[in-house]
């Protein structure tokens, strides 16, 4: 009896997902890695099936394994690569892979193509087969990639160390760029029978593919993320759009003869860096755990697919194979070794350097897994080359699979044991160890409470200790052992990246924007990156000074509305910057007692800490007192923000108790979230309007007539300008005249004989003497935020020629001003 193709599909999917499920379960507790099980259950699988075992018995069993052993390598490479690559991508922390980027394009391409060097030398010599040299580096290539399939799903389980796993993972996932254009190169080569090929066609073709992939990642995560960031909190549209850009730059690329691998890798970190913020932040945690669960599945079917491929399709009854496998094993372990020591002095001086532990587990860590074979089989299924050469290669690549996964994947735990790195550094493990004795005290005030309790007091509190594991703390803070330096840094970098995560939460309960999120979380990294210095966070001042272009803009009325426009959003961003670094502060603050290794750097850290909250003060106290119509509507905002997360919390709650059903739940939530929609995509930030008290704007203008004071009002142009920032240059030619209406301003005179001084306040004049020379006398600078009402030298001149108090006014002024030096 035959059996439909896609029923067989989807049994070995549900019995690859039943499988895998009782193969995790059964591992609980155990050293044992959960894709080398499923590999040698695969392997078995496969094995019974060429056996014939299940024939007669299971006739549909039977057919599926066969369906699975007859599968193309186009399935693997298009139907599993996506998901895997797509999802180790995004979990990577793209500042950290963007930090070590130079050791990992160092590993994925001089040392891979050293590696298929030397695996073809390797073959030519050793091989029994007479392989002509373009066979020998067609199988150098595809040998030698490490996979992302298998080292990704194997670090996750025995890697504690986040650096080395990011180095191994990002190799994994940039080499085999590299490997699929060094193999279609050499195939093309070993088919055709050309002896040579042009070193420049093929630089020029490498450049090509990765570019071109890199590119095509770009754009389309761009398009994706433009997309995303105009839905609202839509899970499914969100997660649909981000499955759909994976699978699709990967179908683009693969079919633009580029990489689809850098294709994926540059979506994936478009996605997790300036696509994070794109992203609803209710979606963000399901968007990581559904590419979390796409990637379990794919890996347990992969590592079964592969097992049983792997046993059904290679050679069994040829002792010359055999024999190549047992000398090729140990022989890529060297070559590999070989390779990282011939990089080593420059791995140790690039990105986060390289000690010789890691070098070893770099070694032991580079796996072949589906990449490989796929590769293999293309050349098994096209019959391009000869059946026996064919046979030849898969078997080898097929064995190299089983035997790196098997024996290093199995090993690689005992391996970090012995070289000590399966523990936390001492500085970090010093930090755990804080925050265990700060849950012992917590538990500890606790206790006598729950002992009183009505419905707690007759348990066995000496049991409750014992299931708890309450330990009484035997090292008080003032007993403490002296912190090395090593603890010192990583408090501060353990503080940082608690900073970095407040702002994360800022932004999921709205308080905080896009823009100011990324750049804040931006200047935490750079100070991971750097020396992990808390305070004073000077790299703030250039994000809140007026960038020099928007000033030179506003000196041109013809673009002055428009760049004002444009100040006032950067103002409402430079407040926004400051209001969310001084909460990160505040937070930072109270987890410095916890965390210091002593008293000594805990009072250090939090003058620094100071010194950061009074920078933040500064600034804004400067914008509220200029500008408290801005700071106004953009804490209207940021509170209507909070009351509508607070309304859907209460909604979701009462659901929750079933206190409403989920159809009027749920029509009330997309009446809150269409409010919140609407508030987000509406500014709330504008120019503010010329002020409507003359006595405010021309304090000296009281006398004049009415008409005239109207005047002056009507043609105020109003801007504002930073601190620091000048205004008006000494000499230079006018066709205005300003007021002051908020803040200070500087004014500097200068002469051959004396340089005079004077801090203007609001109501008094700037560069009055243009009414005279059209020019002005002083340098006028920006003391603090302030803003400047400007009017033009022709309505003045002609509004003191029609009163003549003004003209008055203006003239003792303007004799005071040429007086000054």
């Amino acid at each position: 009896m035959q059996f439909e193709l896609a029923l067989l599909a989807l049994l070995f999917l549900i019995l690859s997902l039943l499988v895998g499920a009782l193969v995790r379960h059964g591992l609980k507790g155990l050293p044992v890695p959960y894709t080398v099980v499923l590999l040698l259950i695969g392997l078995l699988l496969g094995l019974v099936q060429r056996a014939g075992v299940f024939t007669d018995s299971t006739p549909m069993l039977t057919q599926t394994l066969a369906l699975v052993s007859d599968i193309t390598p186009q399935v693997i490479l298009y139907l599993f690569l996506p998901t895997l690559i797509f999802e180790s991508a995004f979990s990577l922390e793209v500042h950290l892979f963007r930090r070590m980027a130079p050791q990992i394009a160092l590993l994925a391409i001089p040392g891979l193509i050293l590696a298929t060097l030397l695996t073809a030398l390797l073959a030519w010599q050793w091989f029994p087969w007479e392989w002509s040299w373009a066979l020998c580096l067609l199988f150098g290539a595809l040998i030698s990639a490490t996979d992302p399939v298998a080292v990704v799903a194997l670090l996750k389980e025995v890697s504690s160390r986040k650096r080395l796993e990011t180095l191994i993972e990002g190799e994994s996932l940039l080499n085999d760029g590299t490997a699929i254009v060094l193999f279609g190169l050499f195939y093309t080569m070993a088919v055709s029978g050309v002896a040579s090929v042009s070193p420049l066609n093929v630089v020029l073709e490498f450049i090509w593919v990765v570019v071109g992939g890199l590119l095509v990642g770009a754009l389309t995560g761009i398009i994706a993320i433009a997309w995303v960031g105009r839905v609202f909190n839509d899970p499914i549209i969100e997660i649909t759009l981000s499955v759909v850009a994976a699978y699709l730059v990967f179908f683009i690329a693969e079919r633009l003869h580029l990489s689809g691998v850098v294709a994926l890798v540059t979506l994936a970190f478009v996605f997790a860096g300036t696509g994070r913020t794109r992203i609803s932040p209710e979606v963000a945690g399901f968007l990581h755990h559904f590419w979390e669960m796409m990637a379990h599945v794919a890996n347990t079917v992969i590592f079964l697919l592969v097992g049983i491929l792997i046993a059904a399709r290679v050679p069994l009854d040829q002792p010359d194979l055999w024999w190549s496998l047992a000398l090729l094993y140990p022989a890529l372990l060297v070559i590999r070794g070989a390779t990282i020591g011939a990089l080593l002095p420059l791995l140790k001086r690039m990105g986060i350097g390289l000690t010789r532990e890691k070098a070893l587990v770099l070694l032991w860590g580079g796996l072949r897994g589906a990449v490989s074979l796929a590769l293999a089989l293309t050349i098994a299924v096209d019959q391009l080359l000869p059946r026996e050469v064919a046979d030849q290669i898969l078997f080898l690549c097929a064995g190299t699979v089983v035997l790196t996964i098997v024996i290093n994947g199995s090993t690689m735990g005992r391996l970090l044991r012995l070289l000590g790195l399966n523990r936390l550094p001492a500085a970090k493990q010093a930090t755990v160890d804080r925050v265990k004795g700060i849950v012992t005290d917590e538990l500890s005030q606790m206790l006598p409470k729950m002992m009183t309790h009505p419905f707690l007091s007759r348990a066995d509190w000496s049991q409750v200790k014992r299931n708890i594991l309450l330990q009484e703390r035997t090292l008080d803070k003032g007993e403490a052992e002296e912190p090395s330096s090593d603890q010192g840094l990583a408090c501060r970098r353990r503080l940082l990246e608690t900073e970095r995560q407040s702002y994360w939460s800022q932004f999921e309960s709205g308080t905080l924007g896009r823009h100011s999120t990324q750049l804040l979380v931006q200047l935490v990294e750079r100070a991971l990156d750097g020396a992990a210095e808390i305070g004073p966070r000077v790299s703030l001042q250039p994000l809140w000074a007026t960038p020099f272009w928007l000033g030179w803009c506003r000196r041109f009325p013809i673009l002055q509305t428009a760049a004002n426009s444009v100040f006032y959003s950067h103002l409402a961003l430079g407040y926004d910057l400051a209001r969310g670094f001084m909460e990160a502060q505040v937070e930072l603050k109270s987890h410095i007692q916890e965390l210091a290794p002593d008293n000594r750097l805990a009072q250090s850290l939090d003058l620094e800490v100071e010194q950061n909250l009074s920078m933040a003060e500064h600034h804004i106290r400067q914008i509220r007192d200029c500008h408290p119509e801005l700071v106004q509507a953009l804490e209207t905002q940021a509170a209507s923000r909070l009351l509508l997360n607070r309304e859907r919390t209460v909604i979701r709650r009462q659901m929750g108790m079933a206190v409403l059903a989920q159809p009027e739940a749920q029509k009330l939530l997309e009446g809150v979230e269409g409010r919140m929609h609407k508030l987000q995509r509406t500014s709330m930030v504008e120019q503010p309007d010329s002020e409507s008290q003359p006595c405010k704007l021309f304090p000296w203008a009281g006398d004049c007539s009415e008409s005239t004071r109207k005047s002056l009002i009507d043609q105020l142009v109003i801007t504002t300008y930073s601190e620091e920032e000048v205004i008006i240059e000494a000499d230079s030619e006018l066709s205005q005249i300003g007021v002051l209406v908020e803040g200070s301003v500087e004014a500097c005179w200068t002469s051959p004989e004396s340089t005079r001084i004077k801090i203007l306040i609001p109501g008094e004049m700037l560069a009055l003497s243009a009414l005279v020379s059209g020019k002005a006398q002083a340098q006028y600078r920006g003391k603090s935020l302030c803003r400047i009402g400007w009017l033009e030298l022709d309505l003045v001149k002609k509004l003191m020629t029609q009163d003549e108090t003004l003209m008055s006014q203006l003239s003792e002024q303007l004799g005071q001003e040429v007086r000054r030096p």
